[in-house]
């Protein structure tokens, strides 16, 4: 799958299955995770020129995004969702 213009391809990181205390989390009391691994990012958008203006997020990074941003949806190996670069809040080093 490629992303067009500004649009990112990010693998959702799996979901806490305990608390901090070591309580088990059932599927409704998960928390929806907010981080992931970039898988491919678009050209990027188009400038007034018509030129590409290239994205600052590269494939291998690992971001944290919005809560509620994107498009959801499960490949064969998780899931992934898809969403604008400007809703990518920060790269996680």
């Amino acid at each position: 799958m490629k992303p067009l213009n500004d649009r990112i391809l990010i693998k959702v990181a799996e979901a806490e299955e305990r608390t901090a205390g070591g309580l088990l989390l059932t599927q409704a009391t998960k928390e929806k995770p907010s981080v992931g691994s970039v898988v491919a990012v678009g050209p990027g958008p188009l400038g007034e020129d018509g030129s590409r203006n290239p994205l600052s997020i590269t494939p291998g990074s690992n971001v944290m995004y919005s809560k509620y941003a994107g498009s959801e949806f499960k490949g064969e190996d998780g899931e992934y969702i898809v969403l604008r670069a400007s809703d990518v809040m920060a790269v996680l080093s």
